[in-house]
């Protein structure tokens, strides 16, 4: 999976190109895992996202979701009809940070 990360201020956006899905989503994790180094706050813009698969929803919710404290928690940009109705169906979109854009979330952490 191809996943670029761009700086802005204190927060990287993390963003992944293609399905999250199998074995892939490692590769989301260790994009995650060398931000969280680099700076203290992560969104991750998943617009290039068109669907992910049950690994798919594990990751975001071991990544993003509730067991994660609250000040080191990504949040989810841009969610693709299909992501969101797979985290809804599963129960796990309550348990994100889900934004509707990338500058939505980044307005976020200045609140």
């Amino acid at each position: 999976m191809k996943i670029t990360t761009e700086s802005h201020g204190a927060v990287a956006v993390v963003v992944p190109h293609g399905p999250l899905v199998g074995e892939e989503t490692l590769d989301l994790k260790r994009a995650l895992a060398e931000s969280a180094v680099l700076k203290r706050r992560i969104v991750v813009d998943m617009t290039d996202v068109p669907y992910l698969d049950s690994r798919g929803i594990e990751l975001l919710l071991e990544q993003c979701g509730g067991q994660v404290p609250a000040h080191q928690r990504p949040r989810l940009a841009s969610l693709a009809e299909t992501c969101a109705e797979a985290l809804e169906l599963t129960d796990v979109l309550p348990r994100l940070e889900v934004f509707d854009t990338v500058d939505n979330a980044l307005r976020g952490f200045q609140h």
